[in-house]
């Protein structure tokens, strides 16, 4: 029987078990620069859909952050706004000791404000350039692989004091609906994430008599990822178990 099938990856989710699985994955690149990707989804479509005489992988519809949000949202200018500036800078715990010491000499304050504002804009130009860098990345996936699309919603908070990303937003939201929105296209949907917050999603799909798959990944030792993807499982008709040597042929970095 034909089946066509659609491939739903939340991106931060699927690469954080890229970075978890593989200890010698340059972190500072954004995915593996050799990955087989397209390879991977037919392979996972036909692995799944194995009891069907034939199965199209439709598309693979792969979430991303749409922007960065980089807080403080506003660095001020420390020549006009001294005073608005040392109060922001005091919520970096290290930079409020120094500022604190330095309310005697309002000179030297000063050129110590205005290293903290250069410190921040630094760390704001250098994570947007990242993030264009990201961008680049998979326009260049969408062009060298067939049928895989990225689509991109919603935002991720980069703290510029403590130089760590919060967690996404709108994002799964996105992948949600469209898996609700484009259920007419296919018989079988993939998803790549460990995320619970799909679960009512999955449930509404079952329901139109759409078959639901949730992919997992196994490390070296064959244990399953850590995460949220236990109550997903437990929705969804089947779970696909790709294991780290799987994983691995496909993304071209060694075990």
């Amino acid at each position: 029987m034909y089946k066509r099938c659609c491939v739903f990856v939340d991106g931060e989710n699927f690469r954080h078990a890229i970075t978890d699985l593989f200890n010698n994955f340059d972190k500072s690149d954004y995915l593996p620069k050799d990955a087989k990707w397209g390879d991977f989804f037919n392979w996972l479509v036909g692995e799944i859909a194995c009891g069907c005489d034939e199965c199209e992988r439709v598309r693979t519809y792969w979430y991303v952050i749409e922007h960065i949000d980089c807080w403080p949202y506003r660095i001020p200018n420390v020549d006009r706004e001294k005073d608005t500036a040392s109060r922001l800078f005091k919520r970096n715990q290290d930079w409020a000791d120094e500022i604190v010491s330095l309310n005697s000499d309002p000179e030297a304050l000063l050129i110590k404000l205005r290293e903290y504002s250069e410190i921040l804009n630094h760390r704001k130009s250098r994570m947007l350039a990242r993030a264009r860098g990201w961008a680049e990345v998979q326009a260049s996936i969408g062009i060298n692989h067939s049928a895989i699309e990225f689509r991109r919603e919603g935002a991720i908070r980069y703290n510029l004091f403590t130089q760590e990303l919060g967690n996404e937003k709108a994002v799964d939201v996105k992948l949600a609906v469209d898996m609700i929105m484009l259920q007419e296209i296919y018989d079988i949907a993939i998803i790549v994430s460990g995320d619970q917050d799909y679960v009512p999603a999955v449930k509404h799909l079952k329901d139109s008599g759409k078959r639901i798959v949730n992919v997992s990944f196994s490390t070296r030792g064959g244990k399953l990822l850590p995460g949220g993807a236990r109550r997903l499982n437990q929705v969804t008709d089947d779970r696909f178990v790709v294991t780290h040597e799987q994983l691995s042929g496909f993304l071209n970095i060694s075990n």
